[in-house]
């Protein structure tokens, strides 16, 4: 199976793929209604807001990376995509981050910064990857978009081991 099919079976099920991607800001909404002081001790409603986050940032993150691989690499045209598969887990994920971070700190929930590390490690990774996919050295003289999806792995892995050795194994 390969990325296409999945985007197409998500696109396939755009009833289910809006409710799940309207349904996490609603929950954070609601969440935050009962939403106990910024100072309070750590409680459930905390890990109740970390799994709304996590289960929006993990569609979103990998939505954002798409439309920058759609943007920047194959050059599709971004009026041609479907809205629901490739924008709206990025404006869920911005909806929700901005519900919750009203009400709660994000220092607050667990697990978020991971979550946080994670995103940015994808993000620095991507652009390394067009910084050299655009000088087309590498790939022009070198190798195949496959080595250079490796390659992205590589730094990918090489960035998460200078953190853990730079930050410690917790940051």
């Amino acid at each position: 199976m390969s990325i296409e099919d999945v985007l197409a079976a998500a696109s396939a099920h755009p009833a289910w793929l809006l409710g799940y991607l309207s349904g996490l800001p609603i929950v954070a909404l609601l969440l935050t209604r009962g939403a106990p002081a910024r100072d309070s001790a750590r409680g459930p409603w905390d890990w109740a807001a970390s799994t709304v986050v996590y289960l929006v940032a993990v569609p979103g993150t990998i939505s954002a990376v798409l439309i920058g691989y759609s943007l920047f690499f194959v050059r599709a045209n971004l009026l041609q995509v479907d809205v629901l598969v490739y924008f709206l887990p990025v404006i869920s994920m911005i909806a929700t981050f901005a519900i919750i971070g009203r009400a709660v700190s994000f220092d607050r929930l667990p697990g978020f910064g991971r979550l946080w590390g994670l995103m940015l490690l994808i993000g620095l990774t991507f652009v390394v990857l067009l910084l050299l996919y655009r000088t087309r050295i590498l790939v022009g003289f070198f190798s195949s978009f496959e080595a250079l999806l490796v390659l992205g792995i590589a730094l990918f892995l090489l960035f998460d081991y200078a953190r853990r050795k730079a930050f410690g194994p917790d940051a």
